[in-house]
This record gives C-alpha cells, sequence and structure tokens, in this order.
C-alpha cells in the first residue's frame, strides 16, 4: 500500500502503508513502546514507588511516595502529582517509562495523565457516586540539576543549545525570567452544538499553542435532509477551560559568550505551573521543545497558501518550574564542601584569605587605598543581614560602594572581578544605560503591554555593577533612587500599577568632574553628585594615582611580570574564584548576624562624635542615619566572612575604619587641613617658608597672576612644587588672599 495524503473535516492525515521496511523496524524497537505497555508501568511506578526513611529502633519505614502524595493533594483540591525523573532510576519499570518521556513527551504525558484520572477514582474516591465525573490530575515533572551539570539524569541544556535535533524532546533548560504575560484561559474541551438539528459534539483541545479544528460538516442527520455546511456553534458554559501563561525565558548573564546578544525563548504553562514567578526570577524548566505555526491553523491548505509554512516557532511547552532566588539559584554546594566551608569559617586568618582573593592581580601599596578597597569589595560580595520589622518595614542588608577617583586605577577591573566572584551579577556601563534599562520597562505588544525587568530586576540577590557612573544621564540616575534604598522599583504606567524587588548592591565607578583629582581642590567642587545621591552609598572611595618612585617602580614591576606570564602565584590568591564564589553564597545563605550590646555601645559614642566633627567642618557627603546604618551593615558582614552570629567590638572597629578611610575622607571638604597631620616636620618648615616668600613677593592690597606667582615661588625661592600649590591654597583658605577675576590672587589688606 503507498502513502498518500487526504483531507476530511478540516484536518490533514498521512497514511503510510505498511509494507515499508522501516516502519515495521521501528515498531519493534525499544524506543517505540506501544502507550498501553507506558500506562501499565506508570501506573504501578505510582502505586508501588517506596523510598525508605530511618524509623524508630533503626528499622527502614518504606513511605508509598507518590500514591501518599497523589491522595494528599487531592483532599486539599489540587489535582497534581510531582514527578521527580530521578526515582524512575531505581525502579524497575523506570527505563522504559524514562526513554518515553524523554523520547516522546507529547503522546506519553497525556498517557500518564489519563492513568492518573484513573488512579484518582481507585485510589481517592473508591466508593464516592458523585454526579461530576473525575478530575483532570495534572502531572508535573521534576530533576535534580545543577548550573554546572556536574550531577543529575539530565544535564540542563544551554538555551543557545536547543537546536532542530531536540525538536519534540524532553529538555531541561536553565535562565532569567524577562517578561511575563498575564494569564489567560484557554479552552480544554470544547462543546460545539448544530444550529439546526442541536446535535452535540465535544472536541479535547491538547496543550500547548494549538487550535481546535473543527469539523465543517454535521453527521447529525443522513440523506438528503442533511445539515448545511458549518453549522457549529460553541456552548462556552459546558466547555472546560485551564489557566494558560506565557513567559519569556533569558539565558543567564553567565552563559552568554563575550560580544554575542543574550538569547531567550517563549515557555508555555498551563494550569498550576501558572503565576509562579516575577520578572528577574532564576528558574529551570522542564519541558517539551515545540516547533509549530504562529498562528495555527491560518496558514493550513486553502486559498493561495499550500501546506503549512515551513520554518516554525518554537517554544518550550512546560512540564514543570523549579523557581529558585538568591545564591542557590546560580550555585549547588554539596555536602563535602559545606563540611569543608564550615572548617574554613574556623580559620583565624579566614578574613585575611578572602582580601588576598580579592582581585589578586591588582597591585596594591602602602601609598594608596587599593587595599582598603579590596576589603570594602569582600564586604559588599558578602553582604549585610536584611531585616524585617514588626510592622512590615523592611531595612536593606546590601552594602553600596562608589569608587570615585583617576583613570588607569584599576576600577573598571574592580567591577569585572565583582561580577565574576558574586553568585548573580550584572555588569553595566553608565552611557549605555537608561533609566528603563536599569529599573524596569513597559513594552507594547500585540495582546497589551507587558512588563521586563531591567538590570536591578534581573540582579535581586546579587549586585550590579555600574561603570563610568558620572557619564549617566541626571533623569537615569534619579530613577535609581529607590533601588538602592528602599530596593524596590514601582511602576504606574499604561495601567500596570506593580513593584518589583531589586535586593542587590551597587558597585559603582566614576571619574571626578575634570577627569582627574585635584588635591587642592574640594571633593565637593569635583562630585558631580547629588547629595541625594551620595547618602545611598555606604562607603566611597577616592582612588588617586599617587605619584611616588617606589611605588611606580614596584606597579611597573609587577605588570611586567604580569604580561610576560612570570607572576603566576598572584593571578590566583589563597581561594580561586569558583571556591570563593560558592563560599559566599554558602554564608549569605547560613549566617545572619546581629551586633552584639558592647559593640553597639561603640558604635553609639563613634556615631555621635563624628556628626558633632563633620556639623563643625560642614561636610560634602551628608552623615545621616544611613551612615549609621552603613557601619552596622559592614560589622555584619565581616562576622559573615567568618560564619559568627554576632558582630562584636573587633567588628564594629575594624568597620569604622573603613567608614573612616573611605566615606569620611571624602566628605572632608578642606582636605589639606587633613593632610597637614601627615606631613613630615621637613615638609611643614618648608609650607612654613613658602608662605612666608608669599607674603613678602606680595604687599597688602598687591595683586598678581596666580600661575606667575607660583612659578616664581619655585624658580626663584627653590620651594617644591606642591608645597607651593599648597602654601598659596592654605592662604587662600584663611582668607589672606582672595581669588579674582583672571586667574589673579590679591592679598587682603
Amino acid at each position: 500500500m503507498s502513502s498518500g495524503i487526504f483531507q476530511e473535516d478540516g484536518a490533514i492525515r498521512i497514511i503510510e502503508g505498511p509494507e515499508q521496511p522501516e516502519a515495521a523496524g521501528i515498531a519493534g524497537d525499544f524506543r517505540e513502546v506501544e502507550p498501553s505497555v507506558v500506562a501499565s508501568k506508570f501506573r504501578r511506578f505510582v502505586r508501588e514507588f517506596a523510598y525508605n526513611t530511618a524509623g524508630a529502633g533503626g528499622m527502614n519505614i518504606g513511605t508509598l511516595k507518590y500514591r501518599e502524595q497523589l491522595q494528599q493533594n487531592c483532599s486539599k483540591g489540587q489535582y497534581f502529582l510531582r514527578l521527580n525523573l530521578n526515582d524512575l532510576n531505581t525502579h524497575e519499570d523506570g527505563e522504559i517509562l524514562v526513554h518515553a518521556l524523554q523520547t516522546r513527551p507529547t503522546d506519553m504525558i497525556p498517557v500518564c495523565e489519563r492513568v492518573l484520572k484513573e488512579l484518582h477514582k481507585e485510589l481517592v474516591a473508591p466508593d464516592e457516586e458523585s454526579l461530576t465525573e473525575d478530575p483532570n490530575i495534572q502531572l508535573m515533572l521534576t530533576c535534580d540539576v545543577d548550573l554546572e551539570g556536574s550531577f543529575g539524569m539530565m544535564k540542563p541544556s544551554m538555551i543557545r543549545e536547543l537546536t532542530s535535533a531536540v525538536v519534540e524532546k524532553l529538555v531541561v533548560v536553565q535562565g532569567i525570567v524577562i517578561s511575563v504575560k498575564r494569564a489567560r484561559h484557554k479552552a480544554k474541551k470544547v462543546v460545539l452544538k448544530c444550529s439546526a438539528c442541536e446535535n452535540v459534539k465535544q472536541i479535547f483541545v491538547p496543550d500547548g499553542y494549538c487550535a481546535a479544528h473543527i469539523p465543517s460538516a454535521c453527521d447529525g442527520r443522513a440523506g438528503l435532509d442533511k445539515c448545511p455546511a458549518n453549522p457549529w456553534t460553541i456552548v462556552d458554559e459546558l466547555s472546560e477551560f485551564v489557566d494558560d501563561q506565557t513567559l519569556k525565558l533569558q539565558e543567564l548573564p553567565e552563559h552568554v559568550p563575550v560580544g554575542e546578544m543574550p538569547r531567550s525563548f517563549d515557555l508555555h504553562l498551563h494550569e498550576y505551573a501558572v503565576d509562579k514567578c516575577v520578572p528577574g526570577t532564576r528558574v529551570s524548566a522542564i519541558g517539551c521543545f515545540c516547533a509549530t505555526e504562529r498562528a495555527v491553523g491560518a496558514t493550513m491548505a486553502g486559498g493561495q497558501k499550500k501546506g503549512t509554512e515551513t520554518v516554525k516557532y518554537s517554544y518550550i511547552k512546560v512540564y514543570g518550574l523549579d523557581v529558585s532566588q538568591g545564591g542557590k539559584a546560580a550555585l549547588d554546594i554539596s555536602q563535602e564542601e559545606e563540611e569543608r566551608f564550615a572548617a574554613m569559617a574556623k580559620d583565624p586568618e579566614i578574613r585575611d584569605k578572602i582580601y588576598a582573593s580579592m582581585a589578586p592581580s591588582i597591585c596594591a601599596s602602602s601609598k594608596d587605598v587599593i587595599d582598603d578597597v579590596k576589603k570594602a569589595l569582600a564586604c559588599l560580595l558578602f553582604g549585610g543581614c536584611r531585616k524585617r520589622l514588626p510592622d512590615g518595614t523592611r531595612m536593606r542588608g546590601d552594602i553600596n560602594i562608589l569608587l570615585l577617583g583617576d583613570p588607569g586605577t584599576a576600577k573598571s577591573q574592580f567591577l569585572k572581578f565583582a561580577e565574576k566572584a558574586a553568585p548573580i551579577a550584572v555588569y553595566t556601563s553608565g552611557k549605555g544605560s537608561s533609566a528603563a534599562g536599569l529599573t524596569a520597562a513597559i513594552v507594547r505588544d500585540r495582546e497589551g503591554f507587558t512588563l521586563e525587568g531591567g538590570a536591578m530586576v534581573l540582579a535581586d540577590g546579587g549586585i550590579v555593577c555600574i561603570d563610568e557612573f558620572d557619564k549617566m544621564d541626571q533623569n537615569d540616575r534619579v530613577a535609581i533612587h529607590e533601588a538602592m534604598e528602599q530596593q524596590t522599583i514601582s511602576i504606574a504606567k499604561a495601567g500596570i500599577t506593580t513593584m518589583l524587588n531589586t535586593r542587590c548592591s551597587v558597585l559603582a565607578a566614576a571619574n571626578p568632574v575634570f577627569g582627574t583629582y585635584d588635591d587642592l581642590s574640594s571633593t565637593g567642587d569635583q562630585m558631580d553628585f547629588e547629595t541625594t545621591i551620595l547618602s545611598r552609598f555606604d562607603m566611597m572611595f577616592l582612588v588617586k594615582d599617587v605619584r611616588d618612585p617606589e611605588r611606580d617602580f614596584n606597579l611597573c614591576k609587577h605588570m611586567i611580570g604580569l604580561h610576560s606570564g612570570e607572576v603566576t602565584e598572584t593571578r590566583e590568591g589563597p581561594l580561586n574564584v569558583l571556591e570563593l564564589r560558592k563560599y559566599i553564597s554558602y554564608c549569605r545563605d547560613k549566617c545572619e548576624p546581629r551586633v552584639s550590646a558592647e559593640a553597639a555601645e561603640v558604635l553609639k559614642n563613634h556615631y555621635v562624635s563624628i556628626r558633632q566633627a563633620m556639623k563643625q567642618e560642614k561636610a560634602t557627603v551628608p552623615i545621616t542615619v544611613r551612615q549609621l546604618e552603613a557601619i552596622i551593615r559592614i560589622s555584619e558582614s565581616l562576622a559573615k566572612m567568618e560564619l559568627r552570629e554576632d558582630a562584636d567590638t573587633s567588628h564594629v572597629e575594624e568597620a569604622l575604619r573603613l567608614f573612616t578611610v573611605s566615606t569620611l575622607d571624602s566628605a572632608n571638604k578642606d582636605r589639606s587641613n587633613i593632610g597637614m597631620d601627615n606631613l613630615t616636620e621637613e615638609q611643614k618648615e618648608s609650607l612654613q617658608k613658602a608662605e612666608e616668600q608669599i607674603r613678602r613677593l606680595l604687599p597688602r592690597g598687591a595683586r598678581r597672576n596666580k600661575h606667575q606667582l607660583h612659578s616664581q615661588l619655585v624658580q626663584s625661592a627653590g620651594i617644591d612644587d606642591k608645597m607651593a600649590k599648597l602654601a598659596i591654597h592654605m592662604l587662600i583658605i584663611r582668607r589672606e588672599l582672595q581669588e579674582k577675576a583672571g586667574g589673579t590672587i590679591q592679598r587682603v589688606e
């Protein structure tokens, strides 16, 4: 019998002859299992599968896992069964079921759900004679996987690995949800009624993107008095509907190759999997990779178009969705690693090892603040503790850091390292980021408006690295005010009123207004930021390019060693990046330290004295209660590195030291006065000599060009260039000199 195509009732069918040798061979193959065989084996698996648990007296008690789960769920009115594919490995019929589900999920899942419906009648309600029929029970699949793909029955596939080879196969994908469409109601059973003879017909619609094929003729009356063509009307009140939703899943930021655009796929969810996640959620989805027409039925044979489109619309029909949040979404830590990390935390030098593992390729010296930046970066990665007060108020536990300084001081390298070391991280640049790209965007499509999360929403539970922070537009910078302090983004646009979580730390890098930092100008004049955004940063570092011969020599030696490959031990610290990521994730999950009573007393006294000093000096950066909370967060993060339950006095003192060398150092308006304490006796004498020379060269009331006066001091009087600048600046601060127009200065009479 030869193969042929015919069309009946609007549906295309293909009939293949049985004499083909290939068809006979495939039918006898192990992979092509009959649905009746799958049904009987699945029924036996659900009824008999048991796992052993230790009971009293050391006896193993066998628990019928899926039988009891089915009974409990149905008694609560939740008609679904969650099946772990790893359990099939331990059952004698498991191999056949696994092959059937992996190779033909679209055919086999409905078979298994029919078995569950029969088991409901047998196990849950055997004696009830209800007027309603047995409910449909959804089969939801799960399996044990991790991002490394090191174990688990099914290794998760990258989104860019989904090719034509896996169409109509069971796949596991992991990614981040960037868009969630509103849930709709799809007909599962359509009841048709003939308008001529009132004949009733039922059509069952499978899951996924597919339409109900309505027959063109009614078979209720035969002969000459038959019904006219297309007589059917849909009876909505007798039809059955299920929830239906579409998500857009984008591949994880750490899986996107450099220079490539992130790829995304649509996920199709139904029934109990609907409304389980929001934009920014990391999920593992197990489902069937399907290919179909975009508008099903519209491009079938008929009219000028012949056949269907050859290029299909691909999506994943989800059978199971595992929602993860925080560090657990990015890393899976084994039991052995947990024991090793618990032992590591008891090491008295664990904090020094963590500091040494922070960007080990960046060279630090005693003349700059790089060492303190590394310590602050470690505090940011570990983070403080998020608190929820009894009245519902939330207090953030994430630490925000701003690096302000000269070009070429490794600010961007710190950001790149933080992106690699954090369990969840998103890297973006200020000029290439808009307010919508950082927070959330309202996107219009054919079905209305949908919400897509931006960088800070996608980094929920991790960190956001923003480079070139000073190049951002002013309006865009204002948009992240709420995200940095309240850690939410409120949206009221296009009829969508909602709130998204942005529980992430912000690590920003910026340059001063004039590109490089000027020691003799006030810090406030060189910061192009408002106090509203500055107060939201827990630590601000002035990373200056210190010109010192010894430091320059050591830095040059280090850089040449890195480029030539001679320096190998500094490329990786005591903890490599993967181990550091896992340790950070473990500490963030397991430890929630609080400040002890003694440490709180120390903190209280210091804060009051800092506020008093800043009031007298009129600081550029306001010292408010936010800065007190910042010191508490830094103390908690230091305790978290050691897995301590209490942040003691030593942690608070180190936090105060870090806060002093960062934010307080940046907040001092008159930096030259602060620098006076660091001058040697010889430099102080030189400064005094320079001031006397200025008074001698510039009589009272006289006016002179500032640069000419400076060059005369250096050339004629033999004063050091830096001391000459400092002397002029100090006299201006003391009101002995006044700056006038045209770059001139006048001595006060």
